[in-house]
């Protein structure tokens, strides 16, 4: 609370403590160790999809980024599922898994770019990268949320 009193008052603009206390009740600040727990798990994800991309030969096409993607799907899936299946899981195994290592290790911007370039040498290829990826990607944060409900039910 101090924190942030103190970043209004370093603006420079003096307020009434009612509205004081008002901007600083809407304040949201970033909590520190849920922001760590993003960037430690986002290291992981990263660093667990470099793995994956360096397993793959670099011109075997974009097999990598379905790899990460429908495998990231799946496991978001499941862990979504255990929570609705009544899993109570922390805001820092969100931060940490979710956010930080699955965030990190799918990625729309190489699917995109994937596309990009198989798009240049051949439609159908395209067309069918496309249609893997949204439907593999759906259909298996699907399977995993349904099946993990279903198992911890």
């Amino acid at each position: 609370m101090s924190h942030r009193v103190l970043t209004l008052q370093r603006s420079g603009r003096r307020i009434s403590p009612q509205k004081e206390s008002k901007a600083v009740a809407q304040c949201r600040l970033v909590d520190v160790r849920l922001l760590a727990l993003v960037a430690l798990g986002g290291a992981i994800g990263a660093s667990l999809r470099y793995v994956v991309q360096s397993s793959f030969d670099t011109h075997s096409g974009p097999y990598a980024t379905i790899t990460v993607n429908l495998l990231g799907s799946l496991l978001l899936g499941m862990m979504f599922g255990a929570m609705s299946a009544g899993m109570t899981v922390s805001e820092g195994v969100i931060a940490i898994l979710a956010t930080g290592v699955l965030g990190s290790f799918t990625t729309m911007s190489a699917f995109a770019m994937d596309y990009v370039e198989v798009s240049d040498s051949s439609i159908t290829s395209a067309i069918v990268y496309l249609l893997v990826t949204i439907i593999g990607s759906i259909g298996l944060a699907m399977v995993g949320y349904r099946a993990t409900m279903e198992i911890l039910s």
